[in-house]
Parts: structure tokens; sequence; C-alpha cells
């Protein structure tokens, strides 16, 4: 039986739809339900991310039924995978453009990202790279005139990803209704004539688009108004949010930095404890109680070390913060008890 891949603690990512009203009638968007929810993981580590579904809030629209998604969570990922975008765009680039192997892919990975991945999955997503690049010789007609004919119209997502600087970009057009890929394909650059090209099969399959979801790419803005005039076009607030916290962002790695490097010394603390408890041991000793409290307490600020951030909000330095407080006042009702047997239950 396939067991589980075992992450550890993840951090936890929740998107809404970047769109807050109903595109039919105008109405609010309320909260309905998780669309997905599952660990991912990225080249910069794994998340546990959830799509969140909203409704139209008005119970006489048409389309009330509808679900809006984020295309920020979708950008991220592919269904059915829990390997986020990123790494795909990355396995592509290394065997198509640096014609590695597929070992040599595997090592790359473990060794530069720290993937949890096999060899053999290493396989199963360069054939959903594959896949995604033939997404756009498809009928886009067949393929999304019922989402199209079922929802009123398509809601597009347009995002673009560069495995390393100078090389190609993959850009993928998706249908946020239906999780559906319009359009994947390689790009030598992002800019506008190549971007409206991409974009250019949805008019002509004859597809009705309700609105555009994107970054604030400037090339990508005028492509779009190009190709889609008169569609609303709503701008990522992942992105706006990311950018707008940038100088937060450097600020708290940087006092995450700092925090690790007075916490350095854990090591020795703990070699000094366990051959101070192996020695009592050795000379038929008891173990001296406060051992135990002084390697539980390496191994809880151990852990506060290897807490992270999540752009834009989920500063890592101030969670760490809050752990090494709680953890402060938990010591300091150690010592306050002392001897006392209540002070074992610390």
């Amino acid at each position: 039986m396939k067991t589980a891949r075992q992450y550890g603690p993840l951090p936890h990512v929740r998107y809404r739809p970047e769109v807050s009203t109903c595109p039919h009638c105008g109405a609010a968007l309320a909260l309905s339900h998780p669309v997905w929810a599952k660990p991912i993981q990225f080249l910069g580590g794994a998340e546990h991310v959830t799509n969140l579904g909203y409704r139209c809030s008005n119970a006489d629209c048409a389309y009330q039924r509808n679900v809006y998604r984020s295309a920020r969570a979708e950008a991220r990922q592919l269904r059915g995978s829990g390997y986020g975008l990123d790494v795909v765009v990355r396995i592509g680039q290394l065997r198509f453009g640096e014609h590695r192997t597929r070992e040599e892919i595997w090592r790359r990975l473990r060794e530069d990202a720290g993937l949890v991945i096999s060899e053999r999955h290493v396989q199963n997503v360069l054939e959903v790279y594959l896949a995604l690049l033939r997404a756009s010789g498809q009928d886009l007609a067949a393929r999304f005139g019922p989402v199209a004919r079922e929802h009123g119209g398509l809601i597009l997502s347009v995002d673009g990803l560069q495995p390393e600087q100078g090389n190609e970009q993959l850009w993928v057009v998706r249908e946020l209704q239906s999780g559906g890929i319009v359009a994947a394909t390689n790009l030598p650059q992002g800019s506008t004539p190549f971007l409206v090209a991409l974009l250019r099969p949805v008019t002509a399959a004859g597809l009705p688009v309700l609105g555009v979801v994107s970054d604030a790419q400037q090339s990508l803005r005028q492509a779009v108004a190009e190709v889609f005039p008169g569609v609303p076009h709503q701008l990522c607030h992942y992105h706006a949010l990311r950018e707008a916290t940038e100088p937060l962002w450097e600020a708290d790695r940087h006092l995450l930095a700092q925090m690790k490097k007075e916490l350095r010394d854990l090591r020795d603390v703990e070699d000094r404890t366990r051959r101070r408890r192996a020695e009592r041991v050795a000379a038929g000793e008891a173990p001296d109680p406060a051992d135990a409290v002084v390697l539980d307490t390496v191994l809880a600020l151990r852990q506060v070390l290897r807490e992270r951030g999540v752009q834009p909000l989920e500063f890592g330095a101030l969670r760490a913060l809050d752990e090494l407080v709680a953890l402060e006042r938990t010591l300091a009702s150690c010592l306050a008890k002392k001897g006392r047997r209540d002070s074992l239950a610390c």
C-alpha cells in the first residue's frame, strides 16, 4: 500500500476569489465551501493550500449556484497533483531546456529544492507538463461550450512562470468555474503580441468571456484589453499585496535570521546536557530532572527556528516571537514551582 507523504507542520494558506460580486447580477458573493484543500510542494517549500468557493448571495439570481474560486490558488497547482506549477515548469525546463535525464532531474530537485519526490513521480510530472502544452491544440468550443452555457460565460485567469532568468516562460490560461486548461504554451517573452496570440483562440472559438483575472503586468493588461474589449479585468489581490508588503517581508526575514544567529549554540547545550546525563547514569546516579527540561526546551527552540513566513501577510519572525514568548512563560512557571511535585507537569 502506498504510504502518505510526511511533511510535518505546514503553513496554511487560504485563497478567496478575486471577484467579490456576481458578474451577472452584481450581488455580493458569500462563502459556500472549500473547493479543494491539500498539501502542495513548491520549489520554495510545502504549504497546505485551500481554495475557498463562493456563490452569489442573491437567491433570485439565475446563476446563484455557480461557484467562484481563486485564480491565484488555481494557478499554483494542477488538479490531482501534489506539486506546484513551478515544480512542473522546473522539471520541463530541466528535461527539454538542459536535456537532463530523469535521474538527474530527480537528484536536482531533492538537492536544490528539498522536494519529497520519487524518480517515478518525476516522469509523471513530466507527462503533466507535456499535457499542458498539448492543451492549446484542442477544440475550445467543444470543451468549454457546455461550461459557457451553464455559467453564462467563461472567467479566465492568465499567469506565466519562468523557471530561471533568460529561459522561455510557460503561460497558462485557465477557466476558473470548471478548473479546465484553456491554453498553455512556452513563450520566448511575455510581450503584448505574444500574449495576444495566446488569448485570441478564445474569441475565435466564439466563447463569451465574463471576466479575466491576472497580475498587473502592463503587457498582459494591454493584451486583455485588445482581445477582450469591454470585459472586466480584475487584478490579482495576491500580487498587489505581495508587492505592497515586500519591505515588511524583507525586515521579517532579517529578524528571523538574527533570531537564528542568537540561538545557534543550541546544539552545544544539547550535547553537554546529554553527556552529563550519560555520566550520571554510568556512575549509577539518577538522572537530574532538570536535564529533561533543558532537552525539551532545546527541542522546542529548534521547532521555533523552523518557522517561515508565507507572503504576503503571514510573517514568520512575528510568529516565532510569539512562540518564544509562550516558551519563556512556560519556563518561568517551571522555575517558580522549583522542587514541588506539580512542577513535573512542566
